[in-house]
């Protein structure tokens, strides 16, 4: 019985460490521009500054930065948090991993944050 005990204690320890990982310099290798997505590797994390200018059907969007653009997709239950408009002139950050596809990369996005409508 004591045994048992002593494995269950020496196995949650090493579950533990499993999860652990190392975050500090060096390890951040984060694409911001669209422009470097499609050089990007999968699943490479990404955080982008820009407009949504088009929807391309069903969850598909092109975004458009200063540096060119690049399809992205947002899953439908992303919008419930989002309380106004969105339109080409709205500024937004968008963060998510690249997805490597047999025609090109897209960014599967995790997050939406309005920046602010820059239209005039």
């Amino acid at each position: 019985m004591q045994k048992l005990a002593y494995l269950l204690v020496l196995s949650s320890f090493c579950s533990a460490a499993a999860l652990a990982a190392y975050t500090g310099p060096g390890v951040e290798n984060r694409v911001i521009t669209a422009s470097q997505v499609e050089q990007a590797s999968d699943d490479t994390q990404v955080e982008l500054t820009g407009y949504l200018v088009k929807s391309l059907g069903d969850e598909t969007y092109l975004f458009r930065d200063d540096s060119g653009e690049v399809k992205v997709e947002i899953d439908h239950k992303l919008w419930r948090n989002i309380n106004a408009d969105v339109k080409e002139s709205t500024l937004v950050k968008l963060t998510g991993e690249v997805d490597k596809e047999w025609n090109g990369n897209e960014v599967e996005i995790e997050s939406i944050t309005l920046i602010g409508d820059t239209a005039k």
